[in-house]
């Protein structure tokens, strides 16, 4: 090969290709660096500690067992007639998928889970961390190839690039919940469902049968990753009688894949707790004004269920639509998708599917609205699912109004694009620059004097809290909620319900943090002696007390000086 030849292979070539890959995987890895050290200090949200730590028990071959125990579910066993386990305590709260899926990230690490006192970040949460950044980036691959089949590949590359820009994409990333995953599911489904639209257009049956069944198994795969999406189910069922010829065969098949994935976990629900939907179901049955944590905590299933019904919906909706954009990443090219939807693209399934989007989202909005969405980074944030979508949307109308001003100067387009950029990505660079705010999630979590918990108490032991989840995770022991009543306290302690008596109460800013009117009149009426710390310890179960870092805002009562012991093996 000539020098010159070299030099055009070097500039338009096969070289040049992988330069180009390389320059972009460079990027990436330098982008997943920076942003998982500057933001990362740990887990924060409740459902990534608690399927955390069912990940473990998976890891551990315990099965899907959980380590932290709610009253609700003493209770949902009892009324089925089973027998409540002294160990390895079934959970059948969460979808199994995502639990799964950390269980093979926290392989690696896993004769490192524990945390020492001198420890920041636990290697368990670090590695869930990484397996979020890399869901996030098989995301934007797989939106990638959805983008190209349904546009064109400089289309697919910007707005892969809108994606990664977008910072709440990377928050979810290092949150330890599962929305990631879910994306690479969606994106999946609508592989598969432009592969079916073109399909029918070859008039080819049995492609078209066989790629929806691809996407019913991939809704399917979503509902075992979070429940509330069974309600992209009528959307998308919806798509398949109105844009397929064999509109019935179109909609039984996928259906009936979707029915065969989830059926096993519905039926292994039913056998261990009478229940196919678990618990989880009550948080939806719920009435205005009762929180999930407090359903949890009760000792009956008919907890205010079903009162205020229309009030909850009327107040779930308006919360949504009053942070819909923060929930969306505040990514300015989402405004252009609403508009998008007056534009007849050229595309029939791009046409239609976008309406098939507005039902789908219509329908998860229902869901979360009737199970809660407890802020911008939150287990049942769904808005999130649907960003790619409608990023691609968004700017391809947005480049179709660019094409019609016919301007030709090259700089004014690529200044175009890049102005896109530099507002989708402005929250993202802010928090870049701001840095974090602290080292650890406090309040409330102080993962290494919550990890010291293991060191005084062994693992057939009891213990209970207001933030179990975290004990469960951290410190690796069986933990309850805090009951509502301490008489319902009592009663578990003394039957030893969970195989042995409750030696230890964790009490945190969580409940602390409560006014004194709370303490007197609200959910933790109860406890307001043993939270403001007035309990006398005579009349109380639990007879000795320690305060803990931060600043004795954390408090153990345990049966005797656990703390004055050497450490447990």
């Amino acid at each position: 090969m000539t020098l010159q030849e070299k030099l055009r292979d070097l500039d338009t070539g096969t070289t040049a290709h992988f330069l180009k890959i390389g320059m972009i995987g460079a990027i990436l890895i330098g982008l997943c660096l920076i942003y998982t050290l500057v933001q990362f200090k740990g887990l924060a949200c409740e459902t990534a500690m608690d399927q955390a730590q069912i990940a473990r028990s998976l890891m551990s071959g315990k099965g899907f067992s959980t380590l932290y125990i709610r009253p609700l579910a003493i209770r949902q066993l009892s009324i089925a007639d089973k027998k409540i386990p002294a160990k390895d305590f079934p959970d059948f709260y969460n979808a199994p998928l995502y639990p799964i899926v950390e269980s093979l990230a926290l392989l690696p690490a896993k004769k490192h889970l524990a945390m020492s006192t001198t420890d920041i970040i636990s290697n368990g949460d670090r590695s869930i961390a990484i397996l979020g950044v890399t869901l996030l980036l098989i995301g934007t691959v797989v939106w990638y190839f959805v983008a190209r089949l349904m546009f064109d590949h400089s289309l697919a590359i910007l707005s892969v690039g809108l994606i990664l820009a977008t910072d709440l994409m990377w928050q979810f990333a290092i949150s330890g919940l599962p929305q990631h995953l879910l994306i690479i599911f969606f994106g999946l489904v609508t592989y598969c469902s432009l592969k079916a639209s073109h399909a029918n257009q070859e008039e080819n049956d049995f492609q078209v049968l066989l790629w929806l069944a691809g996407a019913g198994l991939g809704l399917g795969l979503m509902s075992l990753t979070n429940g509330i999406t069974a309600l992209f189910v009528p959307g998308f069922l919806v798509f398949c009688l109105i844009g397929f010829s064999a509109r019935i065969r179109a909609f039984l098949v996928p259906l009936t894949i979707y029915l065969l994935c989830i059926a096993p976990w519905l039926f292994r629900n039913m056998a261990v707790c009478g229940n196919p939907f678990g618990l989880s179901i009550y948080a939806a049955l719920a009435g205005a004004g009762v929180t999930e944590t407090s359903i949890m905590r009760g000792a009956s299933t008919d907890l205010m269920l079903g009162g205020g019904m229309a009030t909850k919906f009327r107040s779930g909706l308006m919360d949504q639509a009053a942070h819909l954009w923060e929930y969306l990443g505040l990514n300015i090219v989402i405004i252009s998708f609403v508009v998008s939807l007056m534009h007849p693209f050229r595309s029939s399934f791009a046409s239609l599917w976008r309406w098939i989007i507005l039902l789908m989202w219509f329908g998860v909005s229902i869901g979360m609205t009737f199970f809660g969405v407890s802020g911008t980074i939150s287990a049942n944030q769904l808005h999130i699912l649907f960003l790619p979508t409608f990023i691609i949307f968004g700017l391809a109308f947005l480049l179709v109004l660019w094409n019609r001003l016919e301007i030709s100067l090259k700089p004014l387009r690529i200044a175009f694009l890049t102005l896109i950029f530099v507002l989708s990505g402005t929250p993202m660079l802010l928090t870049l620059i701001v840095g974090q705010t602290a080292r650890i999630q406090w309040p409330p979590y102080v993962p290494p004097f919550i990890s010291i918990l293991q060191n005084w108490f062994q693992k057939e032991e009891v213990l209970c809290s207001d933030m179990p989840w975290a004990v469960a995770w951290y410190a690796e022991r069986k933990c309850l909620l805090l009951p509502e009543t301490v008489k319902a306290f009592d009663e578990i302690s003394d039957y030893s319900t969970l195989g042995s008596p409750i030696v230890g109460l964790y009490l945190t800013p969580i409940s602390g943090r409560d006014d004194f009117l709370s303490l007197v009149k609200g959910v933790n009426k109860e406890w307001g002696p043993v939270i403001m710390r007035t309990i006398n310890l005579d009349e109380f179960l639990l007879k000795s007390f320690t305060p803990l870092p931060i600043d004795g805002q954390c408090i153990l009562y345990a049966d005797t000086e656990r703390w004055a012991r050497k450490t447990i093996k």
